[in-house]
């Protein structure tokens, strides 16, 4: 949580009933606290990623900022979800054969 105060404190402040609410909240809508932080974070994600992409292409803030809505992320079907994750797995295959390759030519 984005109190500053120490854990021995918060025990003292708050009841369990209150903590719980704030942890569920916090599940929920992601961590109390400025959402600049998430903005600040999100550019220093686009500077690290900017040098390692392909020349002319360039980082977009959305793809480094998280979002902590479960209503504001696109619903996806199971077809589409399946899709992705056989995407990912052809692009790890294609670089493990590209590795043995590699491996085996010396």
């Amino acid at each position: 949580m984005a109190f500053r105060i120490p854990p021995s404190q918060v025990l003292e402040r708050f009841t369990e009933r209150e903590l719980a609410r704030l942890l569920a909240y916090q599940n929920l809508y992601g961590p109390i606290g400025p959402s600049r932080l998430d903005v600040l974070f999100a550019r220093l994600g686009m500077d690290v990623a900017a040098p390692h992409m392909r020349k002319g292409a360039r980082p977009r803030l959305q793809d480094h900022l998280m979002v902590w809505s479960r209503k504001a992320r696109p619903r996806r079907t199971g077809r589409e979800l399946l899709g992705i994750v056989q995407g990912i797995q052809a692009g790890f295959e294609k670089r493990a054969d590209k590795g043995v390759r590699r491996g085996s030519a010396r």
